[in-house]
């Protein structure tokens, strides 16, 4: 019986909270201390462009820049629409195949699909190589996210 007549004690409605605030702080505490790391670099005005579907128009041929495996070695291959241009010579061979489609079509345009890791100096050369033969007209591929 003496359990029943013992006093009891109200329930207290608490939350511990201590354990909480340590998180918050150790997290606000790291953002402190990572935030100016993240704004390195040169300060550039970088151009806004929207990811909508550009329409292919009648006079575009696509450059494919797509990076092979072949042995232990990678190596990049160049194909105009499906042709593959040659691997000794592959910019001089891109340099004749636009030249004559630009002939053929005046107003060609070139939409350039480059693999992630097609190597970034070659892609300039196939830039360069798309302005020596007149065309004015360039678009480059991406994949939307």
């Amino acid at each position: 019986m003496s359990l029943l007549l013992q006093r009891r004690e109200p329930i207290r409605a608490e939350i511990n909270v201590t354990s909480l605030l340590d998180i918050t702080l150790n997290i606000l505490c790291v953002f402190i201390l990572v935030a100016p790391i993240l704004e390195q670099g040169i300060d550039v005005s970088l151009p806004r462009a929207s990811a909508t579907q550009l329409e292919r128009q009648e006079d575009s041929v696509t450059v494919s820049l797509q990076e092979i495996s072949e042995g232990p070695f990678k190596i990049g291959v160049i194909f105009v629409g499906d042709k593959q241009m040659s691997r000794t010579r592959p910019f001089d061979d891109l340099r004749e195949t636009l030249t004559a489609l630009q002939r053929q079509k005046p107003k060609l345009a070139v939409i350039i699909r480059a693999d992630k890791d097609f190597k970034y100096d070659h892609v300039i050369k196939v830039l360069d190589v798309i302005r020596n033969a007149g065309i004015t007209t360039l678009s480059l591929a991406t994949q939307a996210e």
